[in-house]
């Protein structure tokens, strides 16, 4: 057939569709998909669980991932979402409806429990957050009413270690479902579906892409009909996810085993120093033996993240700011997982009712990347130094 050169320039050369084998996942876009013949075409809605009817819904790139990530969590399936928070949000959604009831953690993320009280509560599910280290004891909680109780173990900030057996034990009693954020220990350190949650959340976001550069969130289940409800619900709320950014993440998954053994090592040799230096209140890190549920995390963790807490001596406050502004390689950002330094500033004890073990004085969140670990400890030691240098100054000062 003779094409014009508009068509032409349209459709190009047919051309042999023999299989090209790359180490690399394949990057195919989509929006719009095609069908051989008017009975696939009308019969397209049955293929959004399993094959593709539309970009939105799947494309060979996001299903690869898709089915990695469930191999790794040991999953019978999985979805990826745009961001941690869209799974946190599309989880939500989907199992809960007017008149239903959550539990959530006083650690949970702090942007999921706004969007838990301020964006579901007016739509009729009412939420009430609980002390983390309740474990067992949340059955005084739970109701018929309650349809979801959300784990985060250890919990962002302050890391404490929630025994997940015992709570999802005590909810499935009811007919509950648990949900567990694991972004912090990743499939790689503990595994919730093991453990008999229902479904498992990931940031993708943060070991998984491991650079600093990629929004995604994951969510696997056992369960074909949870799935399929958790897919329908994503279909609804219009949640699609980049070829692009599903390789870029495919990519972090091969290298992710490496750089947190690696960074988990650095992690464990800055607590050590860190626990020798005076301007030192407390280390909130699940591996220490002093720690909220360590013995918890020692049976059910493989290891220990490199993200943890610092809790600076109070009369530290004043110099905070100045303390930070002389750090050079660790960076204020509210993540964690990369391969960059970082440190989070935040108060916990804001709207939390359960922290009278924690000391007072400023807390610090640092994730430890990929830099020398020699550089690192320089880094922390000459930043810290700053309130004997504010001192010599006021000396000098007031000697003049």
């Amino acid at each position: 057939m003779t094409k014009s050169d508009d068509t032409s320039h349209i459709h190009p050369p047919e051309r042999s569709r023999q299989p090209f084998q790359a180490v690399a996942m394949p990057v195919e876009r989509a929006s719009t998909v095609v069908f051989d013949d008017l009975e696939a075409f009308e019969k397209r809605a049955d293929r959004v669980y399993d094959g593709f009817s539309y970009g939105l819904y799947g494309t060979p790139t996001s299903r690869l991932l898709e089915d990695h990530v469930a191999q790794l969590e040991g999953a019978a399936r999985a979805l990826v979402v745009p961001s941690g928070m869209a799974a946190m949000t599309l989880a939500t959604m989907a199992v809960c409806r007017s008149g239903d009831r959550i539990l959530m953690p006083e650690t949970l993320y702090g942007p999921a429990r706004d969007m838990i009280l301020r964006f579901l509560g007016p739509l009729g599910i009412a939420a009430q957050s609980y002390d983390p280290r309740l474990d067992a004891g949340i059955a005084g909680l739970l109701d018929e009413r309650t349809r979801l109780v959300w784990v985060e173990s250890p919990g962002s900030g302050t890391f404490e270690v929630q025994d997940v057996p015992a709570i999802v034990a005590a909810v499935h009693q009811v007919g509950a479902l648990v949900a567990a954020d694991n972004t912090w220990a990743s499939h790689l350190l503990f595994k919730p579906l093991a453990h008999g949650v229902d479904i498992s959340m990931q940031a993708l976001s943060k070991h998984a892409g491991g650079h600093g550069d990629l929004l995604m969130g994951s969510l696997a289940v056992r369960d074909e009909a949870l799935f399929r409800c958790l897919k329908d619900t994503a279909r609804f709320l219009g949640y699609g996810v980049s070829p692009e950014d599903c390789a870029l993440c495919e990519r972090g998954l091969m290298t992710m085993p490496i750089r947190m053994r690696h960074a988990a090592a650095n992690a464990a040799k800055i607590v050590s120093w860190l626990s020798q230096r005076p301007e030192v209140a407390r280390i909130l890190h699940p591996a220490m033996p002093n720690h909220p549920g360590h013995a918890v995390w020692k049976r059910d963790f493989s290891g220990a993240a490199a993200v943890f807490s610092v809790v600076l001596r109070p009369e530290l406050a004043p110099f905070q700011a100045e303390i930070l502004r002389r750090m050079r390689l660790f960076k204020l950002g509210a993540s964690w997982g990369g391969v960059h330094s970082l440190i989070a500033v935040n108060d916990p004890r804001k709207g939390r009712s359960s922290l009278d073990w924690l000391p007072s004085g400023p807390l610090w969140r640092l994730s430890i990347g990929l830099e020398g670990l020699d550089d690192l400890i320089t880094d922390l030691e000459q930043a810290l130094a700053a309130p004997a240098a504010a001192s010599a100054r006021a000396g000098r000062k007031a000697a003049e």
